[in-house]
């Protein structure tokens, strides 16, 4: 069976340029269905944003393309991983349909074929959601993330509260360092970071809050709809590359951030939705704190729509973005 030569990239920039080059995906996408026995008919499209490569073809497949440099290997492990556990439970995510790697020397390439998911994302409807479809929306995510919480862990190589709690703790020593190069946040803020973080020794706490099962990274462009601006219903949540076991607080906050734009009538539709237990006294200081460790730049979004040099402190800004019974976001 005849697979293209494997890509090349001249640096990490290179690559993620390529990421939505349809064009240039496409005989890698549709090889990995015809080793995977499945046709590859149809319009290959590339989604964005993602790390690794997520090409549709037709409104059948998405095949996700593991790039070795950015933890290629653990990506495709945790991600099959993810779906084999969650092939029972009744969730409205892809269906894993078949694994591979498009060579057997050097890097494999590894492969996951599912079933594409129904609509668009959320991040591709913008501005033309209306504030009913975000509320609507909002409210369903909060119940369908409570469902995947909920699902029971088995014990696996990569959804493990251990790998979690690596995360957390490496996040809090490298994360003054990593705010310093991402440059999200006001100088004045980030020199309060590290002292910030290092007091928020209740991050990593299983006995204060059960472990669940984390889909990681829940932005917009993850969260799929149908319909027109108006009347838009939920379809469907995708990308599992970073499941995990560990707080679920941790979850709340791509979604807050990035897919409900720190709009706290969002997010209170959202706990609703979820039953979340009411938020207790030191819930924005908490939430701040897992702003700031996440694993991906969660300032950069919130700079990009509102002045944060007017904050004083991080605990100001935790007020503005987190205490439901403060006002918000300027």
């Amino acid at each position: 069976m005849s697979v293209p030569a494997p890509p090349r990239f001249a640096d990490d920039d290179a690559y993620e340029r390529s990421l939505a080059d349809a064009a240039f995906w496409e005989p890698y996408a549709r090889a990995a269905l015809r080793l995977a026995g499945l046709p590859d008919e149809g319009e290959v499209r590339t989604h964005v944003p993602t790390t690794h490569v997520a090409a549709l073809v037709g409104d059948a497949y998405l095949v996700k393309l593991h790039y070795e440099e950015w933890f290629g290997e653990d990506c495709f492990q945790t991600e099959r991983e993810a779906y084999r556990l969650l092939a029972a439970a009744d969730l409205p995510i892809p269906e894993l349909l078949a694994e591979g790697a498009l060579y057997d020397e050097g890097w494999r390439w590894p492969f996951l074929v599912m079933t594409a998911m129904r609509g668009r994302s959320l991040r591709e409807i913008g501005p033309a959601a209306t504030p009913a479809d975000r509320e609507r929306v909002a409210r369903w995510l909060g119940a369908t993330l409570r469902r995947l919480h909920e699902v029971p862990i088995r014990d696996g190589e990569r959804l493990s509260f251990e790998i979690y709690a690596d995360l957390i703790q490496t996040r809090r020593q490298r994360c003054h360092r990593d705010h310093a190069v991402w440059a999200s946040l006001p100088p004045h803020l980030l020199e309060q970071v590290r002292d910030y973080v290092w007091r928020a020794r209740d991050l990593i706490d299983p006995e204060r809050v059960r472990p669940a099962l984390l889909h990681g990274d829940l932005h917009d462009g993850n969260v799929f709809v149908e319909g027109q601006p108006g009347a838009l219903t939920p379809t469907g949540i995708v990308d599992l590359n970073e499941a995990a076991e560990g707080d679920p607080h941790y979850d709340l906050v791509a979604v807050h951030v990035q897919t409900l734009g720190a709009d706290k009538r969002l997010l209170r539709a959202f706990l609703d939705g979820y039953d979340w237990d009411e938020p207790g006294r030191d819930w924005a200081r908490r939430m701040m704190a897992f702003t700031l460790v996440h694993d991906h730049d969660m300032i950069r979004p919130l700079a990009e729509r509102h002045a944060l040099a007017g904050f004083a402190s991080l605990d100001e800004l935790a007020v503005a973005l987190w205490d439901l019974d403060a006002p918000g976001m300027p």
